[in-house]
């Protein structure tokens, strides 16, 4: 269980909603910094890199936990 207390259906909704939120954010600022760093250069930079790998661990998280909530 990761020591996570299992709190009423509104805070898990929250956290949801929360994390989703800054996710996009991320992704979106990950994107375009990539994008920039790719047409100053002519390659792709390590910001790149770091997005790729956060849509991973998301996505990777995301169903896990949706399996293991039955969601």
């Amino acid at each position: 269980m990761l020591g996570f207390e299992k709190g009423d259906e509104r805070n898990v909704y929250v956290g949801y909603y929360s994390s989703r939120i800054a996710w996009v954010f991320t992704s979106i600022v990950l994107l375009i910094w990539s994008l920039q760093g790719f047409l100053t250069t002519g390659g792709l930079p390590v910001q790149f890199d770091v997005l790729c790998a956060s849509q991973v661990v998301f996505w990777v998280s995301f169903l896990f936990y949706k399996r293991k909530l039955g969601g």
